[in-house]
């Protein structure tokens, strides 16, 4: 036992020096995996630990033992560790400063000699990769798991397809998602890739479908790829999509856009159909809206999803002829809102109107009722109101319920004028030649007259003095006044003769 050394609970409160060329030099390019191996290794040189093992050193930094020996690897390739045994693993750590100074020499690695060498060869004599960019393309297979022969693979692939400066950064996007589905040969690795590079010609076809002369970015075959391998759209669908984005600034985030809805679509309705077919079967359904909104005088850029809905509850009520009848109808009368065209068909739908046929009389009805209206109203004193459905009712009561002739509704209303409301007033006149059966004018003066004579005798008779009372007082005593007939008179009396002939 050496006569000097250090309580064991020391390493918990020394520190470990690390030079800061590895911090500057080696440092940024390691993994995060490298640096923890290498520094854990590092403080057992200071402090060793008589029980550490491979396997222990693992547990330590949670890693796999296999992940703790691609890490050394890595190290022994960079000249900073030396391996002297093989079982149990032993290493020696190398001095930073004769790394970078003085050039240690790492030791004979045959395995990556030999894949640094295959690397080289696919790249030739037009580019020379230096000693970096090898390591890193090694650690795809150290650290991604990916067998070497998977690795060349994507290299050659990303050499013929993306030319010999292709970046190792863009390799290594490749490698990930190869390491994400878990290729294991070479030959599911060139699948793969072939994929990829149809995703590549795909997405440049798109770019020169959209007028652009370039290559597409990484982020523009990226949302390709979701296209085409995640929501399985056809090239040709991709591009038959590009015909929408010509309503705007043609790019690929308005073509996601596009296809998003209509993947969307698909996820909810379970149909799987070209996209050429389903811009087709949109535009068949929004032809009529689109039909009905320009006889509205509205844009049609309100055709959307909410518009498309209201014109779908429109069809369940009447088909699109009739639709755009009631469409003409309403911007005939100036209202030019969807709303007015479904109250419009809703009013049809209780009337019993079934086709076309049944619509045209039923306008054509209207329009003479409301001609004939226009009549009343100049007649009566009333030229500013406008026909509405209510006097549009009592009309077709004078004229279809009950039979009058409308010469005679028109002398009528000569009665109404002045009245407060002469439409209603109108209304109860009728009623009471409709009970009585008077017909014409000469027997319509003829009741008028008697009317009002019943009225002024009734009126007389309710003020004459009794024969016989109690005893007059003073008070009692005033001038038998003169009845004077007057329209209020007869507006009270009709209400008192309705009343106690029970409104004939």
């Amino acid at each position: 036992m050496p006569m000097f050394g250090f309580d064991e609970q020391y390493p918990f409160f020394d520190v470990t020096p690390v030079d800061n060329q590895f911090i500057l030099e080696y440092l940024p390019t390691a993994t995060g995996d490298a640096v923890r191996v290498y520094l854990y290794g590092l403080m057992q040189c200071y402090h060793p630990a008589a029980a550490m093992s491979l396997e222990q050193m693992a547990r330590e930094l949670g890693m796999e033992s296999e992940a703790v020996l691609a890490a050394f690897r890595h190290w022994e390739r960079k000249g900073l560790v030396r391996r002297v045994k093989d079982n149990p693993p032993t290493y020696q750590y190398i001095s930073v400063k004769n790394a970078v100074f003085v050039g240690g020499a790492a030791p004979a690695d045959p395995e990556y000699e030999a894949f640094a060498a295959a690397v080289y060869g696919i790249f030739g004599n037009d580019r020379r990769l230096h000693g970096g960019e090898i390591s890193r393309i090694y650690e795809w297979v150290e650290e991604m798991r990916l067998p070497q022969e998977v690795v060349l693979a994507l290299v050659r692939h990303m050499v013929k397809t993306n030319g010999k400066n292709v970046s190792v950064k863009t390799m290594e996007k490749r490698a990930t998602q190869l390491a994400e589905e878990k290729v294991a040969t070479a030959e599911d690795a060139v699948c793969v890739l072939e994929r990829d590079r149809a995703v590549f010609d795909g997405a440049k076809a798109v770019v020169r479908r959209m007028g652009k002369r370039r290559d597409p970015s990484e982020d523009e075959t990226d949302l390709y790829r979701k296209w085409t391998v995640d929501w399985r759209f056809t090239r040709e669908d991709v591009l038959a999509a590009c015909v929408e984005t010509t309503k705007g600034d043609p790019n690929f985030k308005y073509l996601d856009g596009i296809l998003s809805r209509l993947h969307t679509k698909r996820s909810e309705t379970g149909r799987v159909q070209k996209v050429a077919d389903a811009f087709a079967e949109e535009k068949d359904a929004a032809a009529p809206l689109k039909a009905l909104l320009m006889a509205l005088n509205l844009p049609t850029a309100a055709v959307n999803e909410g518009t498309l809905r209201v014109y779908a509850d429109m069809r369940a009520l009447y088909p699109d002829n009739i639709i755009m009848m009631a469409g003409r109808e309403c911007s005939r009368h100036g209202v030019t809102k969807l709303d007015d065209v479904m109250n419009t068909l809703h009013s049809w739908k209780r009337s019993g109107l079934k086709d076309a046929e049944d619509v045209r009389l039923f306008m054509q009805k209207v329009d003479d009722q409301n001609a004939f209206l226009r009549v009343l109203y100049e007649v009566t004193g009333m030229a500013e109101a406008k026909p509405n459905a209510a006097d549009r009712r009592l009309l077709a009561r004078w004229l279809d319920e009950w039979g009058f002739e409308e010469t005679f509704v028109t002398e009528c209303a000569a009665f109404a004028i002045g009245k407060e409301r002469p439409m209603l007033y109108l209304d109860k006149l009728l009623d009471s030649y409709h009970g009585k059966g008077v017909r014409t004018m000469e027997a319509a003066r003829a009741e008028r007259e008697s009317f009002q004579q019943g009225l002024a005798a009734k009126a007389e008779g309710r003020y004459q003095t009794p024969a016989r009372g109690p005893k007059t007082v003073e008070q009692q005593q005033y001038t038998q006044r003169e009845y004077v007939h007057s329209d209020a008179d007869v507006d009270a009396f009709m209400k008192h003769w309705q009343e106690e002939n029970g409104n004939a």
